[in-house]
């Protein structure tokens, strides 16, 4: 008698999805090492993997196209971000469905509700309240967990360096919100700088650019979005071809392809401009 073999048990994870300044200021790693020591002592096999939001990589369907070649079979995420993003519930579920469909991926994706639907937020700050302010301060709690008086600080605005606008000629925006950077914009950023940098032109002088990321700059269905000022020139659907020719053609020859350009923003007409009469 032929044995029907047993189906293959399913392979979990969780991804922490939370915003890369989060991540800088309360260490997402952390978090997820401490989620993976709690499975572990519970005896229960589960991947933690930790994806942003905006600002910088790793972008969430990097890492679910990861955790699928490793023949994960479910992914719950996780909005780890305090306070959650009201808008994720508005385009995640469908960005994820998309993402789901033209990878063809057979893992289970599923979207939790935000972390801080968990969170007794009230009682924390009353807590943090009580330990730190008198006449209720509590000499019992940790140094640092107690509220200093801001005036024992040496005041102070900045750096001095800070104050100085360095020589520029243009600035280039590129757009890492978090719609722009589920759609890829992280690494195409990456490509930005990089290509720039073999350019010393771009690096110093008056045709200097200064290329900063930001957060959203719309249109997010043509995204990721880049924009050239003052030139007040967009571009959408980059690609790294795309980028290779806004740094040889618009940064460096002043010459844009025009059939790359998004959109452009019409001079603003002065009032010593306009015609008399």
């Amino acid at each position: 008698m032929t044995e029907t073999p047993a189906n293959p048990p399913s392979r979990r994870a969780i991804v922490l999805y939370g915003r890369a300044s989060f991540d800088h200021g309360q260490n997402l790693k952390a978090l997820a090492s401490a989620l993976a020591a709690g499975h572990a002592a519970r005896d229960e096999a589960v991947t933690v993997a930790t994806a942003h939001a905006d600002l910088s990589g790793p972008a969430l369907p990097g890492v679910l196209a990861d955790l699928a070649r490793d023949g994960v079979t479910e992914a719950l995420v996780i909005p780890a971000m305090v306070p959650s993003d009201p808008s994720l519930s508005a385009w995640l579920p469908g960005a994820l469905s998309h993402w789901a469909t033209t990878t063809g991926t057979a893992m289970a994706v599923r979207l939790a509700p935000p972390v801080e639907s968990a969170l007794d937020l009230p009682a924390a700050l009353d807590r943090i309240a009580l330990n730190c302010i008198a006449p209720n301060c509590n000499a019992e709690a940790p140094a640092d967990a107690l509220a200093q008086d801001v005036r024992e600080t040496e005041p102070s605005l900045g750096k001095p360096g800070w104050s100085a606008i360095p020589e520029h000629g243009r600035q280039v925006f590129v757009c890492v919100g978090a719609r722009c950077l589920h759609r890829g914009a992280e690494p195409l950023y990456q490509h930005l700088r990089a290509a720039m940098k073999g350019h010393r032109a771009l690096n110093a002088g008056p045709r200097r650019a200064m290329c900063a990321r930001t957060s959203c700059l719309y249109p997010c269905n043509r995204g990721p979005l880049l924009v050239v000022q003052p030139d007040a020139v967009w571009y959408g659907d980059l690609t790294p071809a795309k980028i290779d020719r806004i740094v040889t053609g618009h940064l460096l020859s002043d010459t844009p392809e025009t059939a790359d350009i998004l959109h452009r923003n019409r001079p603003v007409e002065r009032a010593e401009d306009a015609p008399m009469g």
